[in-house]
């Protein structure tokens, strides 16, 4: 028998067939009633030309032209006393459903129940936190899932290709995400016994031996459900739940030249955004989500020139919980937690050292995080302006520069300074820390960062026998909130507890510091 290219969809268990497709924007028929429980679809072919012929030509030809086919096979069947529907998709057609019908992670699931750790050739992953970051890896060989970079805490995988490892799938490659795909010698006759042990193995749990971290954060898809969430949101928001919903700048900016924000043209400019007033920013009291998702955020320069803006939506960060599980809104996406995976998250996060140095606050005064590292430095007795030297080159790329830290303390601890403004500029803050943190234990880096402080008049340089164990490093953050402990989003905590994780293991001490906005 011949291979076919199967990929195959799991319907949810509640969606009827009449609801399966998105018949407003395609016009599927039926192509074939196979049998009482297979039904074939189509989307009416045409042969048309193809676009770039007439674009970049400038000409038509009988001679060239293209069809996209599109049919789906839809195959209902009772498995353990349960009807499902597997919609088995060709050509084109991954496109005619409508929204939240589809089984997530169905493809996934099956993949990673029937592989073991180290058979992986290929994954597509998003990083979450800060800019969502979708990325593809693959291997020339299979490999273990680590030596992909892959970061437990931080990456959602979203497709997973690997070999499989028994004969369940004629040990064959195999691709799952919300689908899943595989060259095998099945067709029409014997696809039932085949969808069968597709979701027998779809149901199994052995992922969880090596995988299970994949049920600790996953986006939420559902059209229905983000917009319950959103619901809830808005209902937080007019009972004043500032404790959970805060707004950020969604990536990461300079702030040399920035004066603040504003959220319509009548509004002063605030050095920070502010959900309170964006909020009172609004001509009508608060009642459904499309009056902030119709508004913006202005960004202006010292000039008052407006330099930029980013959706009202996407600038908000909540965590909220519903009937005891817990949700967050990053970047303008919604996410499911696992509750046990953020108590662990949050557990952690509390058990890093605090500071007990005395920092003094941030005031008003103050123009920029520039001016409240001159005042720092200035009044803690021997510390070095050390932001004063600017940035040093590492790795031979005229690109690559990082600043060694803010301040230095005569204790030796290496503070690091950042607003609070957001998932983006709290990564971007951690990462600082940790690639300095890294590139100190560097013989030549550390030649070229006492040069500088010796050009800046500095009578302090970091000795020959340098020993990480003798260095604290402390990452401030600059809050609104007069509390011990920074008031961070989640995914900022999952990026500080990899940050602690790998300055640790550099031989550094790790201390956090809240440093209070006044």
């Amino acid at each position: 028998m011949a291979k076919n290219k199967l990929s195959i969809y799991l319907i949810k268990e509640e969606i009827e067939e009449d609801k399966i497709f998105d018949k407003e924007k395609n016009n599927v028929e039926i192509l074939k009633k196979h049998s009482d429980n297979k039904t074939s679809y189509f989307v009416p072919t045409y042969i048309h030309p193809p676009v770039w012929l007439k674009n970049f030509f400038e000409m038509d030809s009988e001679k060239l032209r293209q069809a996209n086919a599109r049919v789906v096979l839809l195959d209902k069947l009772t498995i353990d006393g349960k009807q499902r529907i597997f919609a088995i998709v060709f050509g084109y057609a991954k496109n005619l459903f409508a929204e939240d019908v589809l089984e997530e992670q169905f493809g996934l699931k099956i993949v990673l129940n029937s592989v073991d750790i180290n058979s992986i050739r290929k994954i597509s992953k998003i990083s979450i936190g800060s800019n969502q970051k979708h990325s593809q890896e693959q291997m020339p060989k299979t490999a273990n899932i680590n030596e992909f970079g892959f970061d437990l805490d931080r990456d959602l995988i979203t497709t997973v290709t690997a070999k499989c490892k028994d004969d369940s799938f004629e040990k064959a490659n195999i691709t799952g995400g919300d689908i899943f795909s595989l060259l095998t010698e099945v067709n029409l006759e014997n696809i039932d016994n085949f969808l069968i042990k597709c979701y027998k193995k779809y149901q199994e749990n052995k992922y969880k031996e090596n995988f299970e971290w994949i049920d600790n954060i996953k986006e939420i898809k559902s059209k229905k459900e983000k917009e319950r969430l959103d619901e809830i949101l808005v209902s937080y928001i007019i009972d004043n739940r500032w404790d959970c919903i805060c707004m950020s700048i969604p990536e990461i900016i300079s702030w040399e030249g920035i004066r603040g924000f504003k959220y319509t043209n009548n509004d002063d400019i605030d050095d920070d955004v502010s959900i309170e007033k964006f909020i009172d920013s609004l001509k009508n009291d608060l009642t459904n989500i499309e009056q902030i998702k119709r508004r913006k955020v202005y960004m202006y320069d010292i000039n008052d020139d407006e330099v930029g803006n980013w959706g009202a939506y996407k600038c908000i960060n909540a965590e909220i919980e519903v009937d005891d599980k817990i949700y967050c809104l990053n970047n303008g996406k919604w996410y499911f937690i696992n509750k046990d995976y953020s108590q662990k998250i949050e557990k952690e996060y509390q058990e890093i050292k605090l500071s007990t140095i005395k920092f003094i606050d941030y005031s008003e005064s103050m123009k920029n995080e520039d001016d409240y590292n001159e005042s720092l430095a200035d009044s803690l007795e021997g510390a070095y302006l050390i932001h004063k030297i600017g940035e040093i080159p590492f790795g031979g790329g005229t690109g690559n520069k990082i600043e060694v830290c803010d301040v230095m303390s005569s204790n030796n601890e290496l503070i690091h300074i950042k607003k609070n403004m957001g998932s983006s500029q709290l990564s971007h803050l951690f990462n600082q820390a940790t690639v300095s943190a890294e590139l100190l234990l560097d013989k030549s880096f550390r030649k070229r960062v006492n040069d500088k402080m010796k050009e800046c008049g500095f009578d302090k340089s970091l000795p020959d026998n340098f020993k990480s164990s003798n260095y604290t490093i402390i990452i401030g953050i600059i809050n609104k909130y007069n509390e011990d402990r920074p008031r961070i989003p989640f995914f900022s905590k999952v990026a500080l507890r990899y940050t602690v994780k790998r300055i640790t293991n550099f031989g550094y001490n790790v201390e956090l510091k809240n440093i209070k906005k006044i």
